[in-house]
Order: structure tokens, then C-alpha cells, then sequence
């Protein structure tokens, strides 16, 4: 039996390449006239591929440095977050690691953060550094003045921190940053003001209280709340502070 033969259906050739036209640039109109639309430029985040950024934080308070390391960490274009607890510990982890940016709080060490960030920065020159504080401690100096490209106050967002860590990496230039409350602006009563004064003297509690006609129960009340309000742990740095709070023409020796 003649097997039937199956015809296939003609596929037609393909019509040639014809020319290659391209959309006309939008225009939008303008008192003079058309005007080309530019380009919107890309998020900074795009400009960071990921895992690429290693970072590193410092701070003294355990719930802080890891909530803040937590927060680095789902970034994607974080490829680690070193936690450091002191600023030797901070130092190692530089030296060893290398990380592109560094996250220092300063709630501990106030004014003298300038010597943290020179021991980090001499263990990875490269290293981009931001001041950051859980409390109102201010730096006490721009933050360039210390070491740093910019200051992350108190209060700050989840957001703004992120955006900001990103443009220190990217920029590496000192950040137009919400400064806290300068130094020579803080709210300290007139009472506050004549303690700091006598303690820049050296002036025990009891002296001051002989001098300012106060008992010494009351004198030492007094310095807490103005150690708490300059970011100070002891009265051998609220005493060296003193010259930065109440101008650095203050004559000492008039007290």
C-alpha cells in the first residue's frame, strides 16, 4: 500500500532588515520653547553593589551596637558589620578587616572622640568615619575637626542613618548633617554656669559650697544634672570641658 506523502506548509522568508528608527527625545514646553527632559538620575543606593561595603560600629552599649549592626546588615550592599565594644577594640578590628566606613558613638567620650577616630584612622587610613550619639552628647568640634565626614545626632531615623552611612561611602567628602545643640548654646541654668566655673578651678564640692553659700548635698546634685547635660562622666572632664561651653576667653581665675 503507497504510503501518503505529508506536505509540509511553505514558511514565507523573512522581509529584510529595514532601517533602524529610534523614539525622539520627550520634550516639555517651556516659555522658550521645547526643552529635552533629562535623564532622572539613579538612587544613590545603585550606585553601591551589593555585599561591597564592609562597616564597622563602636559603642560601649550593648543594645545599641547591635541594634544598629542589625540595621547595617539588611542592606544589601552591606557585606559585613563589625561590632567593637572600646576603642581598642575598635582599633583591632580596623586594622584587621578594613572597613569602608565606621559608625563611632561618642556618648562616652564626648569632645575627646578626636583621639578614637586618629587610633582608627592610623590602623585604616581608608576608613570614612561618622560621630553618632544615643544621648545629647555633642561633639564638641565640627566633625571634621575630629576625624569625621559628619555627626548623627540623637533622634535620628532609621532612614536619614542609612542614607547617611551610604553618602559617606559613596562621597567620602564632610556631610551637610542636622547638627545637635552647639556647645556654647547649652541650656545651663546660671547656677549650672557658676559650678562649671569653680569645678574648671578645681574646686571641691565643699568649696563650692562655702563659696556659693550652698551646702555640699546640694552642690553635688547640681554637677550630676550638669554632667548629664554635657555628656561628661566626672567633674576632671566637666572641668575640661568648661573652656569649650563657656567660651574659650573665660578667665579662669576670676572665679
Amino acid at each position: 500500500m503507497p504510503t501518503a506523502e505529508l506536505e509540509l506548509p511553505r514558511i514565507a522568508d523573512p522581509a529584510p532588515p529595514g532601517p533602524v528608527t529610534t523614539q525622539p527625545t520627550p520634550t516639555a514646553p517651556t516659555a522658550r520653547g521645547p526643552r529635552a527632559i533629562a535623564p532622572r538620575p539613579a538612587p544613590a543606593a545603585e550606585a553601591l553593589p551589593d555585599a561591597s561595603v564592609r562597616a564597622l560600629v563602636v559603642d560601649s552599649h550593648a543594645p545599641s551596637r547591635i541594634g544598629l549592626g542589625a540595621l547595617l546588615e539588611a542592606q544589601p550592599w552591606i557585606e559585613r558589620c563589625l561590632l567593637a565594644a572600646d576603642s581598642g577594640e575598635s582599633v583591632a578590628l580596623a586594622r584587621r578587616h578594613r572597613p569602608d566606613v565606621a559608625i563611632l558613638d561618642i556618648s562616652q567620650t564626648g569632645p575627646f572622640a578626636g583621639s578614637v577616630t586618629a587610633a582608627i584612622r592610623a590602623a585604616h587610613p581608608g576608613v570614612q568615619i561618622l560621630l553618632t550619639s544615643r544621648c545629647r552628647t555633642s561633639p564638641g568640634a565640627p566633625p571634621a575637626a575630629l576625624g569625621a565626614v559628619g555627626f548623627l545626632p540623637a533622634g535620628v531615623t532609621p532612614e536619614d542613618l542609612i542614607d547617611t552611612v551610604r553618602t559617606a561611602v559613596i562621597g567620602g567628602e564632610p556631610l551637610d548633617l542636622a547638627d545637635p545643640t552647639p556647645t556654647g548654646a547649652l541650656e545651663l541654668t546660671e547656677r549650672e554656669r557658676e559650678i562649671l566655673i569653680l569645678l574648671a578651678t578645681g574646686a571641691t564640692n565643699r568649696e563650692i559650697a562655702e563659696r556659693l553659700h550652698l551646702g555640699p548635698d546640694s552642690i553635688k546634685k547640681s554637677a550630676t544634672v550638669l554632667y548629664r547635660k554635657l555628656g561628661v562622666r566626672n567633674r576632671t572632664e566637666a572641668a575640661r570641658r568648661a573652656e569649650l561651653v563657656l567660651g574659650r576667653g573665660l578667665d579662669l581665675n576670676a572665679a
